[in-house]
């Protein structure tokens, strides 16, 4: 069996690079940036001492040149690592490199994208090392020869843009993209143009700056005065960063902007995932020593060590947001009615979250909108319905038998109310049923029942067509002449019952097996308040035409009350009475003369 080779297409690796693995070309500032500040690392490494530093400096051929007094390299470690794709230095000894940032080794060919050519040269910190350099083409094609000159020890590298790529080979540009992503680095990166300098990194992290500080270094780059700063460490991710929580309502589907470091050099600005999901209401600005970079040192390798670190700097907030409710109860309230959509969301899904915001979220109640920490103060009982529809039907009537209704109809709100139960064992929540809910009423005696039996039986008889069944209780408000009740499944069959009207035979043929055969009938109910004085009149008329038009126009108007849909029958019911209590009070009025 004959061992091969794999043949690398050079050219095509730096396609790859340039198109799909990093996200715009000027990422090769950040390569060169990089390899520098490493190759300074490596030198301290070997024990010298030296004033250490990094040069970029900027010519007017649109060529530019990165130079570091590092560890420089020798022939040897140039065949290693420029001409073999994907070596490392650092992977000579996985155990010390901590502190370097790259470990791939491609971030040299970086330089393809915006260059034909680079040119390096470089002179090993190593004892009688000759200088060399070292030039190579994305052809694939390398060449290297010593020079005679001396040259100081460390590397310089040359690019040179392509006419394309110019605008990154310019001050305004460089500097810009230096600043980016080494405005943090601990060593000193000069920046020189026709023999001005001004050195990038001279300000102070913001993950080691107190609190005041923070606030303001957040407030110039985001244009807001963040809420708060939380901060955040992880020990086995080697984290130390801050959190600014957000003082404007943000959706869970908006693209999260964690401002990312690794060891002091930006990764990314648009990192969306090392904070968790739920902590949406915060933007991070996060270093880190132990997280490992993909290839592309855009991001972080999502193995256990990145899942364990999100989730300790998820404690971290979770820690702030329980010491803040009890230390500064009104930035806490203004924090949960800020973000109160979205925190209701994740409530839902995390019981930590959930123990910790339910207590400060409002709910529509029978009593008037109340939080929760005042529903539990004041009630044991707590009735909620499904739909927005069937807490209307209730709400007014529900409040003057002292019973406390609250809407779940508002998106999570059902869900929050039926785990309050879990956080407070004494208290009882049941799904309000509107079917039954006139049962909870004062009935009448005996000689009252008889009393208005005929008229109930009348109701039965002219509604029967709507699914609707009438009965008679006493309940307050007196006001209230009659309470129409449904739930969903009446709907339903009522919704199926026009559509068998109006469908084709053979959709209608369907539609009526449905609800002949498959189900039960249910029935809504009218419920009359015999405390009504309207009520009480139109029972005691032995009039069957005028209770016929009182029991329709009961039936219509609480309809429209209770913002039910009205059907044609329904519609000409509701005009026919009305037009029949017109018609009998004008025949008795005087004719004016």
């Amino acid at each position: 069996m004959k061992n091969m080779n794999f043949q690398v297409n050079l050219q095509g690796v730096i396609d790859l690079l340039s198109n799909h693995l990093y996200s715009e070309p000027g990422v090769f500032i950040r390569e060169l940036l990089q390899n520098s500040v490493d190759a300074v690392t490596a030198r301290k490494r070997l024990g010298h001492t030296f004033d250490e530093t990094v040069k970029v400096e900027i010519f007017s051929s649109h060529t530019i040149s990165f130079s570091d007094n590092g560890c420089g390299l020798t022939e040897e470690e140039i065949e290693q690592f420029l001409a073999r794709i994907g070596g490392s230095a650092k992977r000579e000894n996985q155990d010390s490199a901590d502190d370097f940032i790259g470990q791939f080794g491609v971030g040299l060919l970086s330089c393809f994208v915006v260059s034909e050519e680079i040119v390096l040269i470089t002179r090993s910190a190593y004892d009688g090392a000759e200088p060399l350099e070292w030039r190579g083409k994305p052809d694939g094609t390398y060449s290297i020869k010593k020079l005679k000159r001396q040259v100081p020890v460390g590397t310089t590298v040359y690019v040179k843009a392509k006419p394309e790529f110019e605008e990154y080979c310019e001050y305004y540009r460089v500097s810009e993209l230096l600043e980016k992503y080494g405005q943090y680095l601990p060593t000193p990166v000069m920046l020189i143009e026709d023999k001005y300098e001004r050195k990038i990194n001279e300000s102070k992290p913001p993950w080691l700056m107190d609190k005041p500080e923070a606030m303001a270094y957040v407030e110039g780059i985001a244009y807001h005065k963040p809420l708060d700063i939380i901060p955040l460490t992880s020990i086995i991710g080697g984290v130390h960063g801050i959190a600014h929580v957000l003082p404007y309502a943000v959706s869970l589907q908006d693209e999260k902007k964690h401002r990312v470091y690794l060891k002091n050099m930006l990764l990314s600005d648009r990192m969306t995932n090392i904070l968790p999901p739920w902590a949406f209401f915060v933007n991070g600005i996060i270093n880190t020593s132990s997280l490992r970079p993909t290839a592309s040192r855009e991001a972080f390798q999502e193995n256990d060590l990145f899942f364990a670190v999100r989730d300790e700097l998820g404690e971290c907030i979770k820690r702030y947001l329980m010491e803040l409710a009890g230390r500064d109860a009104e930035l806490f309230r203004r924090l949960v009615l800020i973000h109160y959509a979205s925190i209701k969301t994740m409530a839902v899904e995390d019981d930590e979250l959930y123990a910790l915001f339910i207590r400060h979220l409002r709910f529509e109640t029978s009593y008037g909108e109340l939080t929760m920490a005042e529903i539990l103060r004041d009630h044991r009982l707590i009735y909620v319905t499904t739909t927005l529809d069937e807490y209307r039907q209730v709400a007014r009537v529900a409040r003057a038998q002292e019973l406390l209704v609250v809407n779940g109809g508002y998106v999570h709100d059902l869900d929050l109310v039926r785990k309050v139960t879990e956080i407070d064992e004494d208290v009882t929540v049941d799904i309000l049923n509107t079917l039954e809910f006139a049962n909870q009423f004062e009935e009448l005696d005996l000689e009252d029942k008889l009393t208005v039996q005929p008229f109930i039986d009348q109701g039965d008889a002219l509604l029967d067509g709507f699914q609707c069944r009438c009965l008679v209780r006493w309940f307050e408000p007196a006001d209230i002449p009659v309470l129409y009740n449904t739930n969903q499944d009446v709907n339903f069959f009522k919704l199926a019952e026009e559509s068998e009207q109006q469908a084709n035979k053979l959709f209608a043929d369907v539609v009526h097996v449905i609800r002949s055969d498959l189900y039960d009938m249910p029935y809504a109910k009218l419920c009359f308040n015999y405390n009504n004085p309207m009520v009480r009149k139109a029972m005691e008329t032995n009039d069957p035409q005028l209770r016929k038009a009182s029991i329709e126009l009961f039936y219509t108007q609480a309809l429209l009350l209770g913002n039910h849909p009205m059907g044609a029958a329904e519609l000409r019911m509701m005009n026919d009475s009305l037009l029949q209590f017109m018609n009998r009070g004008l025949d008795g009025a005087e004719v004016a003369r």
